[in-house]
């Protein structure tokens, strides 16, 4: 029977007891059916794996922590997508699929062609959904490091910033292709495009802000494919997918 993963945000301690939450205790013990002795695997964001035994199972439930291993399933390629706003479900899915293929950081950003704006009313709750949606998927792909969510904001307000050596925008019928690339260094920033793709001024400001215009392939994909491509071809030629 396969080890339940579980994130909890906290702090652990060999031979500790924690409790966990009401929603983690419903979802041990009534979901999938853990008893008083079944084992566990915990992680919390510091990039280990925490085994643990259950002491007690229900609606209260607690378990003891037994054992700290490093999990090495960090990419040493340090990507940053930045992803412009888009409508609906797509940002859940970038979200989602961006922590499996090993980003360390998503930075939502809102472009002249954003169809998506956030209003501050609704932003913590977003970014709270969006947290969420990256610890569901750590636990799935076994990291035990959550990507950085950052709260969206203006695309030339981060090129602003300048966080990056290597930065990347990918833009249809650029003369350079993702796949020629060298990186100097491991980090590296990968900028998509909204629904109706950036405005001539956008792009002309990331190239005077470092910013290397790139294709990926002749195909123009859209906003939620795009940076799934590009991450898998930069983890393939630098980082740890084989």
């Amino acid at each position: 029977m396969k080890t339940p993963r579980l994130y909890v945000d906290q702090l652990f301690q060999i031979d500790q007891t924690i409790d966990l939450d009401r929603e983690a205790s419903k979802y041990i013990s009534r979901v999938l059916r853990r008893v008083e002795g079944d084992p566990l695997t915990l992680f919390n964001g510091d990039g280990n794996n925490y085994a643990a035994t259950i002491t007690t199972a229900g609606k209260s439930t607690q378990v003891k922590i037994s054992n700290q291993v490093k999990n090495c399933t960090e990419s040493p390629l340090k990507i940053t997508l930045v992803q412009s706003l888009a409508k609906g479900t797509k940002l859940d899915l970038v979200i989602q699929k961006a922590t499996e293929l090993g980003v360390s950081r998503i930075t939502p950003v809102s472009s002249d062609r954003s169809v998506l704006q956030i209003d501050a009313a609704r932003l913590q709750k977003r970014m709270e959904h969006w947290q969420g949606i990256a610890i569901s998927a750590c636990t799935q792909c076994q990291r035990s490091v959550l990507p950085t969510i950052d709260q969206p904001q203006d695309f030339h307000d981060w090129l602003a910033s300048k966080q990056h050596d290597n930065i990347y925008i990918l833009h249809p019928g650029a003369e350079q292709s993702i796949s020629t690339i060298t990186l100097e260094a491991k980090p590296c920033a990968i900028i998509i495009g909204p629904e109706g793709g950036f405005s001539d001024e956008e792009i002309q400001h990331a190239m005077t802000s470092s910013a290397i215009p790139i294709a990926c392939g002749p195909r123009i994909l859209r906003t939620e494919t795009a940076g799934f491509a590009a991450i898998a071809i930069l983890q393939s030629r630098f980082g740890d997918l084989a």
